[in-house]
């Protein structure tokens, strides 16, 4: 989708929806004074500190400090990236955002918008044809594919018939947008058309966004083609498209791990045993742009290939791919030559979590796969794998990984670990260093940074200290504080809790963050988090007679700004004089208390 002005329709979308309708389709809200409350669904809480502002259409969490509007709520929900999450809703509540699109553009949402109503509803054709065919639905039962399953993702079958499917859509649509989506294909003369899938379990594709964009069709038998996909088309592109993410991308934990594997079964059988957050490619290599996409919703990516041949080859052809795309790689070797199902179905979810938890890095897989093709029993042919094994072990940028490396090829090997520390830094390599580390490490003397805004700083420790040991203060320090200059962001917190006290014999945060603006009780928040540790060391006496000095030495800078600009100036000295001497006196006064103490 083109948008003409970004700014534009993420204000549209905003006005046209309120935030509580969004976030309660997901979680239960309920009303708490000025705001809504609810249990964060960003992180485990037992005490609701989820709060949203209807008035300022914003949410956040005192727990985690998740916040934002509802497209931000949709964005961290959802794992969509803005433009994709301001389509979300313009879907979900029938906002019409055409005309943030102009000429080709709009023409093209239009007609995507009728051909992912076509592909919904060819699954649903696919999905109630299952329900009537016994024999699918047995297959699928021996496949411990059960009914659950087959609802989660929308499983369904085409019948052996010849245009079942064109007949029903006829109905209601072109042949040429049948077509134009893949479901339907022209005989060799172009004189008739007939389904593309046939006598198959229907696997429907469905995008981050929820939409149908494509098909894929798996035989009951051993006849060939095995798989049958959806051609390319304008709403679905192979390279740029992973099965189950749709599902995957709401499941993950704060890991942020996705497992990748190679086809449909498998991630339906490792969704079954509890690996939500499994995804595949469909019939075709991992891509970079499969990569790209990985990386919008996952630090870590586990690859779980078949155990043949094959899998060791795509799996080894996925790491060159994903070099530079993704930061953190591993793999699991299943063994035994099966594919995550069949691993699954023999040794269970137990084990299978063993195998996640001790899956290798990018560089051990290369090595072991090297290795394999080397008698290393034979001398020649040790030297032959070294010589490889150190190019792979000199691409990575990190010395501490390239000294494991070493060391563990020393040891298993039997040969000289300078030797092949030599042959990993070449050039850099530092016969003074133990494998690329110096063997002196230099101290550095700790620096310790003061802060640059001193005022901020004290009037944080007063504010935490104010909320407290209110009782502790005297009605003279209470003066005093309320009549202060703050800087601006503290001076609306400070006008709160003032008046808070005069209302309320006992601090309550959690009655604050549910009634306070969200701006008050966010910053609230912050400031406690970051001086409560640290209240009793805080002096209040110290505190108020540094501010009093700052305030001091702000009146004097504005009355010398006065001074310049005055006729009659005698008036203006003299009020600065006066400043000096109330300053000398506090400045006294400090001394005084810091000898005391």
């Amino acid at each position: 989708m083109s948008i003409r002005n970004e700014g534009n329709i993420f204000d549209y979308i905003l006005d046209n929806v309120n935030i509580i309708d969004v976030i309660s389709n997901y979680i239960t809200v309920e009303r708490s004074g000025k705001n809504y409350k609810a249990l964060c669904p960003f992180h485990n809480e037992k005490t609701a500190s989820f709060i949203i502002s209807e008035e300022k259409q914003l949410f956040h969490c005192f727990g985690c400090g998740a916040a934002g509007n509802a497209i931000g709520f949709i964005t961290q929900y959802e794992n969509l990236d803005s433009i994709d999450a301001v389509e979300f809703l313009a879907d979900k509540y029938h906002v019409d955002i055409s005309q943030f699109s102009k000429g080709a553009n709009q023409k093209n949402t239009s007609q995507h918008a009728k051909y992912y109503d076509i592909l919904r509803d060819a699954a649903v054709f696919y999905y109630k044809n299952l329900r009537v065919h016994p024999e699918a639905m047995l297959y699928l039962e021996k496949r411990g594919i059960h009914m659950d399953v087959v609802k989660q993702f929308g499983l369904g079958f085409s019948n052996d018939a010849w245009a079942e499917l064109l007949k029903s859509m006829s109905q209601k649509y072109s042949t040429k947008d049948l077509e134009s989506v893949g479901l339907i294909i022209a005989n060799k003369d172009n004189t008739s058309y007939y389904d593309r899938f046939r006598n198959r379990i229907i696997f429907p594709i469905i995008n981050p966004k929820g939409k149908v964009i494509g098909f894929g069709g798996r035989v009951m038998d051993d006849s060939l083609p095995k798989y049958l996909n959806s051609p390319e088309t304008e709403v679905f592109n192979k390279s740029q498209t992973l099965y189950g993410l749709n599902l995957a991308k709401s499941k993950l934990s704060d890991k942020k791990q996705l497992i990748i594997a190679e086809g449909y079964m498998d991630v339906i059988a490792l969704h079954t045993y509890g690996f939500t957050n499994a995804v595949a490619t469909l019939g075709t290599a991992l891509t970079a742009d499969h990569g790209r996409l990985m990386r919008r919703y996952a630090d870590e990516v586990i690859i779980c290939y078949d155990s043949d041949f094959a899998g060791q080859k795509a799996t080894l052809r996925s790491l060159d791919v994903l070099r530079g795309l993704i930061d953190k790689v591993k793999i699991i070797v299943l063994g035994e030559n099966l594919d995550p199902d069949e691993y699954l179905k023999k040794y269970g979810s137990d084990k299978f979590r063993e195998k996640i938890d001790n899956a290798i890095t990018a560089t051990e897989y290369r090595i072991n796969h090297l290795m394999q093709a080397y008698n290393l029993n034979n001398d020649q042919e040790k030297i032959e794998f070294l010589s490889k094994a150190v190019l792979i072990i000199g691409e990575l940028s990190n010395a501490f990984e390239k000294n494991l490396f070493i060391d563990n090829l020393s040891n298993q090997l039997q040969v000289s670990r300078e030797l092949i520390a030599q042959e990993v830094f070449k050039e850099n390599y530092n016969a003074n260093s133990q494998y690329g580390f110096h063997t002196k490490i230099k101290q550095q003397d700790t620096v310790v940074k003061l802060s640059s805004d001193r005022k901020r700083y004290l009037e944080r420790q007063l504010v935490t200290y104010y909320i407290h040991k209110f009782d502790t203060l005297d009605e003279t320090q209470k003066l005093l504080i309320s009549q202060f200059n703050y800087t601006t962001e503290l001076q609306e917190i400070i006008d709160y809790i003032i008046s808070y006290y005069n209302q309320h014999q006992t601090f309550n945060m959690q009655h604050i963050i549910e009634n306070a603006d969200l701006s008050i009780s966010t910053g609230l928040v912050e400031i406690i988090h970051g001086h409560l540790d640290h209240i009793a060391d805080i002096d209040i006496d110290h505190v108020i007679h540094n501010l009093m000095l700052l305030n001091i030495d702000e009146e004097i800078e504005a009355l010398k700004l006065l001074l310049k600009g005055a006729e009659v100036k005698s008036d203006l000295q003299h009020q600065i004089k006066n400043k000096i001497i109330e300053k000398q006196a506090i400045t006294l006064k400090i001394r005084n208390h810091k000898f005391k103490n």
